[in-house]
């Protein structure tokens, strides 16, 4: 998906068309979905534990929310040789506390990270050609190279296709989850992958291994799974216009998430406004959206200040600036948008956080969202929504 922008008014028309498709949409959800409701904010959890989760943590997940994700790590210092072992007791530890949660997998599109038994030692027990690696050289393209260097797969080769479909679709049977969560869809067209590995002009032919993957896991594991990818990316610049992607992708899966709303490459008011267009788009076609918010624009994982404050000192500021990117999600949220907080990706970064907001009545939508300048508006059953984008300012007032 892409649109270009050359000028106010076709911003404004974009703007428009967001106005224009984002009234109520309600669309029959799937039996698989989680189960959708307008009564508090709709939560999603996105986290890992390097160790097996408390009684504790297993017990405020379920009450937060019904739909979560285990990330890449989860349970590796606890198992080190079979990782995914200990995810998936947690996720039936979460499924027995609340029997309405859906629990997700986690899975990367391109990187074989080496925390489950399935990538440990993907490098050394797979074929050559299995591994992107340097056209001139010869040598793998590394992720990173920590811990002896983190191999990428060679989408091109379909016989990796194949193993990454089989192997997710397996693992989500074998440990009960209800899906998983296929992460940077688009990250092996990056300019300098297409250089070093695949070689220019091969980005249709990797969008179409990330496709052949999708189709072919939903096979395996069953069309009743869940399959949500990381997603929707909009970009606004002043050389090449406003881009957005992600959303070819849609068509072979059950939602996207927005991880980037307001943050990284997309901080102009321009970008929230495309991702409200984006998740109105994909809610005309029944799709769950997730939208990533951040305590603010520099507050993540990658802000090392931010990183070494204390625990307390963290959920303080994340408590203090909820308002603004929950408001934000408010504005362009559908039946099946979700709302996912905090500063990163550990357990300990503000996603198992009683957030007073989450607690309180929303009531489903009442109106569509309103625009005047930069200023946009919505009512709720029990609360009313106020975005400034050109100011950074939001507002809700809740009636109950």
């Amino acid at each position: 998906m892409k649109i270009h922008r050359s000028s106010p008014s076709r911003l404004r028309q974009i703007a428009l068309t967001l106005l224009a498709c984002g009234g109520i949409t309600s669309v029959q959800s799937k039996d698989y979905f989680p189960k959708f409701s307008w009564d508090r904010v709709p939560v999603m959890l996105h986290f890992g534990s390097q160790t097996q989760m408390t009684d504790e943590q297993v017990q405020l997940t379920a009450k937060l929310s019904n739909f979560v994700c285990l990330e890449k790590n989860h349970g590796v210092r606890t198992n080190k040789q079979n990782a995914e072992k200990v995810a998936g007791e947690d996720a039936r530890r979460i499924k027995a506390a609340n029997p309405n949660s859906k629990v997700l997998m986690y899975w990367n599109t391109l990187i074989a990270w080496p925390f489950t038994s399935y990538n440990r030692d993907f490098a050394e027990s797979k074929p050559k050609d299995w591994t992107l690696r340097n056209m001139k050289t010869g040598e793998p393209l590394y992720k990173t190279k920590n811990n002896g260097g983190v191999v990428q797969y060679n989408l091109l080769n379909p016989e990796v296709q194949e193993w990454c479909a089989k192997t997710i679709g397996s693992a989500v049977k074998e440990f009960g989850f209800d899906g998983y969560f296929l992460d940077a869809v688009s990250q092996s067209k990056r300019p300098i992958w297409l250089r070093q590995g695949w070689g220019m002009g091969k980005e249709k032919e990797l969008d179409q291994a990330a496709a052949n993957i999708m189709k072919r896991s939903k096979e395996v594991m069953g069309e009743d799974k869940l399959l949500i990818y990381n997603g929707f990316r909009t970009h606004a610049t002043e050389f090449d216009g406003f881009t957005a992607g992600g959303g070819e992708f849609l068509p072979y899966t059950d939602g996207a998430m927005i991880e980037h709303f307001d943050s990284i490459s997309s901080k102009e008011k321009e970008d929230m406004v495309a991702y409200w267009k984006m998740g109105a788009e994909a809610a005309k076609d029944g799709k769950i959206v997730i939208y990533k918010g951040w305590p603010d624009q520099d507050i993540n994982w990658l802000n090392k200040e931010f990183m070494a404050l204390d625990a307390a000192e963290k959920e303080r500021i994340a408590r203090e600036n909820l308002v603004y990117p929950l408001a934000c999600f408010l504005i362009g949220a559908h039946e099946n948008s979700y709302f996912c907080y905090g500063w990163g990706y550990n357990i300990k970064d503000g996603q198992l956080v009683e957030y007073p907001e989450y607690s309180k009545k929303l009531g489903a939508p009442i109106s569509k969202a309103t625009r005047d300048g930069w200023i946009f508006k919505r009512e709720f059953k029990h609360a009313k929504v106020t975005v400034d984008l050109e100011n950074r300012k939001a507002n809700i007032e809740w009636l109950n």
